[in-house]
């Protein structure tokens, strides 16, 4: 059976943080729906379009789900400390929350490491090699690159093809959320410096990982492994 694929929906960065901002009236479920549906309802026309959408917000960032409860307090609270960190926030709980935006991110990080430009066709065949090919998959694809655009991870510089804009990261904390959702995806234990410094997902991001901050933060266990430092999440996330 394939992957799903579920990222069906672009987003707006005004949608994601709409979302987050009504989680501080701990709305039950119905109530939560109801005020994002009336907040949407102003954008998307379409019922079916709405619902989409809103289940995909709610995916993100209100229902239960264990796995990424941990990223989820730390991505609010730097949303609600200052604005700023949105992009980052947002940006890790939606690789946590869906596969195939991983997958995309990792790619396009992977090609902008050989040129500055990259095209629209260049990334479906290389998510095509892997996912197969199929019409939600294609249609998704569209929907990605447009929120990395409209959430100011991507500029068009023509029709197809397009460039990363990098955002510096001078905030440890963010430095730390961004290293949790990367351990997080890729689910392997350990990790070394390298390894973290490098994760081609996150190319929105010019962000710094130094021993210093990762053995000042409860959230890693540091460890020597054959005369060589790794790094793990201290619980799971």
């Amino acid at each position: 059976m394939g992957k799903m694929v579920g990222l069906s929906r672009n987003l707006k960065m005004t949608w994601l943080n709409k979302a987050v901002e009504l989680l501080s009236e701990n709305l039950p479920e119905q109530d939560y729906k109801d005020r994002l549906n009336e907040y949407l309802s102003f954008e998307i026309k379409s019922p079916t379009n709405l619902r989409k959408t809103r289940e995909i917000l709610m995916n993100l960032w209100y229902y239960e789900n264990p796995e990424t409860e941990s990223l989820r307090t730390q991505a609010r609270v730097l949303i609600e400390n200052d604005s700023d960190n949105s992009l980052a926030a947002h940006w890790c709980i939606i690789l946590v929350t869906y596969p195939i935006f991983v997958d995309v991110s990792r790619i396009v990080g992977k090609l902008s490491e050989f040129e500055e430009e990259f095209t629209i066709q260049q990334l479906k065949q290389k998510i095509f090699d892997e996912w197969g090919e199929r019409a939600t998959l294609f249609h998704s694809i569209d929907k990605i690159i447009a929120t990395m655009k409209a959430i100011g991870a991507l500029k068009a510089e023509k029709s197809g093809r397009y460039t990363i804009i990098k955002h510096e990261v001078r905030d440890d904390k963010v430095n730390a959320l961004l290293v949790s959702a990367g351990m997080t995806v890729e689910d392997k234990g350990n990790f070394t410096l390298q390894d973290l410094r490098e994760m081609s997902y996150m190319f929105p991001f010019k962000y710094q990982i130094e021993r210093e901050m990762l053995m000042m933060n409860d959230t890693f266990t540091i460890t020597n492994i054959g005369g060589e430092m790794m790094v793990s999440l201290t619980a799971s996330l």
